[in-house]
């Protein structure tokens, strides 16, 4: 009874443990969180809320000006006076306005911002998924040096032995304590970097406690075997830094026409009933007028500003070519770092595994007398270096991967490294 007692207690305890412990952070909701925590994306929905604004604003200009007057006048006539009062409604439409359609080059600057929006939110994405990565990444890196350390203190045990055997001196001891303390430092240089990192991407967040900060582990190594994604003009259609451009251009186009609307002429309607008391007159009246307003000569100011408009199309379409040509060339750049660094992981692995053996040999030999403890120490070494230095270039690799990614806008494919 005293048992199943004391085994009741223990696993609510450890309940309420798991319970009281903070939530691990998948990728997915780690964008996610990213995206909401952005000052830079609210900024660009006001941008956009107020270009649609000035959208509005643009395309009433088609929509005829609507006036009115209510007015009352007296005349002082020898050898009389009267007054007259009147109420009229008069309209101003813009034909011009109306037939080149001026709104459209406001309503393509609202799909110019959302684009612009879009790059910034994939840089959001860019940002906090690679120091996601790059937290779990030294976490690994600590745990392989909190590995090899257990490994040295077994070690010590061993020399301390055969020294009070008589087999080995001190020195052999001495040597592993100073290998084991030089690893401890290691470890606490890591855990600085992955303090300040997890720090960034808790801010990054909006996380108010760093140290409630857990991640949900991703299988680097298994992304680092997916195959290397090929480079193609093709796969910018989706770019939205490039789409942008192009919506640019499209917009300045649509204002070139529109400096055509200042040419046609503006139509005048109106009409109104006047109560005329001047006694001679033959009373009150309606009245209704229209006509026309035509422009006649400003100065070549149209000429001029479609000259102007056309340059800055030419100037857009340029730049267009050149962010095209400079993303082709990132990612061509990317791509060799991808393949050249899947080449130095094969021979890494290679690497990892010979060192391995020799460790193994290395420890029989010193056990048997037969190599020295920096033998086995310098066998510790290499395989410990060889491993982070293999934690480091996954973290490269998945670094490019990520950027490949984000130029080419495949958060899908982002998202889906936390399945791999």
């Amino acid at each position: 009874m005293q048992r199943l007692l004391i085994l009741l207690i223990a696993s609510g305890w450890g309940f309420v443990l798991y319970a009281q412990s903070p939530p691990l952070l998948t990728l997915k909701d780690c964008i996610h969180r990213a995206e909401q925590n952005s000052y830079k994306l609210q900024s660009d929905d006001y941008l956009i809320a107020a270009t649609a604004d000035q959208a509005s604003l643009t395309k009433s200009q088609a929509i005829p000006r609507i006036g009115g007057d209510l007015a009352m006048e007296n005349r002082f006539l020898q050898p009389y006076y009267f007054n007259q009062i009147w109420a009229s409604v008069h309209a101003d439409w813009s034909l011009g306005d109306f037939i080149q359609k001026t709104g459209r080059s406001a309503m393509q600057d609202i799909e110019t911002r959302k684009l612009e929006k879009e790059q910034n939110r994939l840089n959001v994405i860019g940002r906090s998924t690679s120091l996601y990565i790059s937290v779990l990444q030294v976490k690994k890196q600590i745990e392989i040096l909190v590995v090899r350390i257990g490994f040295l203190q077994h070690h010590r045990e061993l020399t301390q032995g055969m020294w009070k055997a008589g087999i080995r001196t001190r020195l052999d001891v001495l040597q592993t304590e100073s290998e084991m303390v030089k690893l401890q430092e290691d470890t606490a240089r890591l855990a600085i970097v992955r303090k300040n990192l997890r720090g960034e991407l808790a801010r990054l967040l909006g996380w108010q406690n760093t140290d409630s900060l857990r991640l949900t582990p991703l299988q680097v190594a298994a992304i680092t075997k997916s195959p290397i994604p090929r480079v193609s003009l093709e796969i910018l259609a989706d770019n939205p830094l490039l789409a942008s451009y192009n919506s640019r251009v499209k917009a300045q186009q649509y204002r070139t026409n529109e400096i055509i609307a200042s040419q046609i002429p503006h139509v005048l309607l109106g009409g109104g009933y006047f109560a005329d008391g001047d006694p001679t007159g033959d009373g009150n009246y309606w009245r209704i007028n229209a006509g026309i307003t035509i422009p006649i000569y400003y100065g070549h100011e149209s000429v001029y500003k479609k000259q102007g408009s056309e340059a800055l199309v030419q100037s857009l379409n340029a730049q267009e070519k050149e962010i095209e040509r400079e993303l082709m060339i990132h990612l061509a750049k990317v791509y060799e770092r991808l393949v050249n660094l899947k080449g130095v992981l094969d021979l890494q692995n290679k690497r990892q595994s010979i060192t391995g053996q020799a460790v193994s040999f290395a420890e029989i030999n010193y056990k048997a007398g037969i190599s020295t403890n920096l033998d086995y120490l310098s066998a510790q070494q290499r395989l410990t270096s060889t491993q982070l230095a293999i934690e480091e270039t996954r973290l490269q690799y998945t670094m490019n991967l990520i950027e490949f990614y984000v130029t080419t806008n495949q958060v899908d494919k982002i998202i889906a490294l936390e399945n791999e």
